[in-house]
């Protein structure tokens, strides 16, 4: 999937992560319910932007996995009162975790990712070349 290969920058980051929190906001407002895309869509942007910074993605993916378990696990496990107090500081970890992401200067030199992405607002991310085989 090209969306989870390259590197992003800052720019393309925060817009990505503006878009998702609005569809969220709205998806609020109108349908009562947060939009689940909306989370999706800030674990696809969080992938190239680790990428940006050295790390793998696979990061997202792990904090991904311990969010859903914590709410399919605590639900059930958990009354209402320490769950939502649980559900509250993963919400406020995540947060950290994306402004993280955003604040922190990607890798100034070509990476295992690939290439530095274009300064500005780019929707094409620095994808690393194909790697050629030799007979």
């Amino acid at each position: 999937m090209q969306l989870l290969k390259g590197r992003i920058n800052r720019a393309t980051y925060w817009a990505i992560v503006a878009v998702a929190i609005a569809a969220a906001l709205i998806s609020s407002l109108v349908f009562k319910r947060p939009l689940p895309a909306a989370q999706v869509v800030l674990l696809i942007a969080a992938v190239p932007r680790l990428h940006d910074l050295g790390r793998t993605g696979w990061w997202a993916g792990g904090f991904f996995i311990a969010e859903t378990a914590l709410i399919l696990g605590g639900a059930f496990v958990l009354p209402p009162q320490p769950f939502q107090t649980a559900l509250g500081l993963v919400v406020l970890l995540l947060a950290g975790l994306l402004i993280w992401l955003g604040a922190m200067p990607g890798k100034s030199a070509d990476n295992r990712f690939g290439p530095p992405p274009p300064r500005g607002l780019s929707l094409k991310p620095g994808v690393p070349a194909q790697a050629t085989t030799e007979a």
